[in-house]
């Protein structure tokens, strides 16, 4: 154990045969046969200057800007956006048309609008989906010679023939990472990439002199956020679950919680059987490690850039420490092959349980087990604050010994269903409209395609965590 830095060290950036037979992350670092430790030693930013400046022809008039992805593909961008408090960039990352609706009727001259989608695989079906759907709108807003002007797309760089027979040939295409590789994972692709750097960017006013200070300063810190991380990690003891409330400060911690939900979630659940998997920010309970990371940073995104390097060193040199695959999530195939089969058969939910807060009480207290400490809602749709905060009211309120925990799908598939898979200490709400409300924004033929999509997110989920589970629709 106590070469784990060095062995993480020596692994970034190498193939399997590379790596020494002794080396942990030999095995463990690796999703199949493709590397994932891109993220452990930052590039140079020469490299990120090079391919910024290449897309600035593209980005240099735009006023608006739409980031669209799913899961890590997103959720690094959401803090930035709370830091800056700019009223013109916009996240996308949910089916229902409500949020298209929201983000759209702010777009007054979408030609000055740059929707920018972001998908390692290229493939990412939710993702696909919604900038499909976008395009539609600009293609009629501006026709269809002149909408490819409007649109970049983050991938890898293996995935940009597939882009193009997905109907994006002539979009601007930019590779996720600087140097051009594809060895980092969704949910370590933030601060070091393109997902992280080029929102930055633009939120900088693409300035570049401002951009590499921000670099620069981190960089000159990172060994020193190494060894608070290995020595966070070697402070724990050997009997401990996985139950982690990293403390968190400042006006972007609600906007930050997804990422570090989906880092410790994905990484470490249903990895070690033996093991309870929980992170609850800033929660005071019993058999919850509290971490912390503060390197004293006053400016707010240097902050974010250590804490997101510091839990990610950590996570790693914890794997090590339990010969745990801290980069693959082998269970949230269950669900997507599950889901595949849905569609195929073209399969709806039928004889689902619906109604209000009362009806969905009850569903839950016929399933409920005495062991169930933490009951996570779901909810298939963009609940408004008040909702959201009224039914999680209520279910404490009836089940005043269980910690309730409130989630957005389907990004909560892309960050906690990986962990769900194992979890015998948590309750699953799984929660759709009984109707979707529809946007003048896409025809209706792409809404209800959409719609479909997250009902059988919703449905693959229940059928693969039933044991678990009530999936419900919601009366509005």
């Amino acid at each position: 154990m106590e070469n784990l830095e060095r062995y993480l060290l020596e692994a970034a950036g190498k193939a399997r045969d590379e790596i020494s037979s002794e080396n942990p992350y030999r095995e463990i670092a690796f999703d199949g046969e493709s590397p994932r430790l891109g993220w452990v030693e930052p590039v140079n930013f020469g490299k990120i200057k090079s391919l910024l400046e290449s897309i600035l022809p593209l980005v240099s008039e735009k006023e608006n800007f739409i980031f669209i992805g799913m899961g890590g593909s997103i959720n690094g961008i959401k803090p930035l956006l709370s830091v800056f408090k700019q009223t013109n960039f916009f996240t996308l990352d949910n089916l229902d048309p409500k949020a298209i609706n929201d983000i759209l009727s702010q777009i007054n001259n979408p030609s000055k609008t740059l929707v920018v989608a972001i998908s390692k695989s290229g493939t990412t079906p939710e993702t696909q989906l919604l900038a499909q759907t976008v395009k539609s709108y600009f293609t009629d807003q501006l026709g269809l010679d002149k909408w490819s002007q409007n649109f970049l797309w983050l991938t890898d760089p293996e995935s940009f023939e597939k882009l193009n027979r997905f109907g994006w040939s002539g979009v601007e295409k930019m590779p996720i990472q600087p140097n051009q590789c594809s060895d980092i994972g969704g949910r370590f692709s933030s601060p070091f990439t393109h997902i992280f750097i080029l929102p930055l960017f633009l939120l900088l006013n693409q300035d570049f002199n401002k951009l590499e200070e921000l670099y620069s300063q981190f960089i000159n810190s990172k060994d020193k956020i190494r060894k608070s991380a290995y020595k966070t990690m070697l402070s724990l003891g050997r009997d401990y679950d996985f139950n982690f409330s990293p403390t968190l400060k400042g006006k972007w911690v609600k906007s930050f919680i997804p990422w570090i939900a989906q880092l410790f979630q994905e990484s470490l659940g249903s990895k070690n059987l033996e093991k309870s998997v929980k992170t609850i920010v800033n929660f005071s309970g019993p058999g919850f490690i509290n971490l912390e990371a503060d390197f004293g940073f006053s400016q707010p995104v240097l902050s974010i850039m250590a804490q997101m390097y510091f839990y990610q060193l950590f996570i790693a040199y914890l794997s090590g420490r339990w010969d745990i695959n801290f980069v693959s999530q082998e269970f949230v195939e269950k669900y997507k092959k599950k889901m595949r089969l849905l569609e195929e058969k073209n399969e709806t939910m039928t004889d689902l349980a619906e109604g209000n807060l009362d009806g969905l009480i009850a569903q839950i207290g016929k399933k409920i087990k005495n062991r169930q400490r933490f009951i996570e809602l779901v909810f298939y749709f963009v609940p408004d604050q008040e909702f959201s905060l009224s039914v999680q009211r209520g279910l404490e309120r009836k089940f005043s010994q269980k910690i309730v925990l409130t989630f957005v799908g389907s990004d909560w598939n892309h960050q906690c269903y990986q962990a769900a898979f194992a979890d015998k200490n948590t309750f699953y709400g799984l929660i759709c409209l009984s109707s979707y409300d529809h946007t003048d924004f896409a025809s209706r033929d792409k809404i209800d395609k959409n719609v479909k999509t997250l009902r059988h997110i919703a449905l693959a989920t229940y059928q693969t965590l039933s044991d678990k589970a009530v999936l419900y629709n919601f009366n509005r």
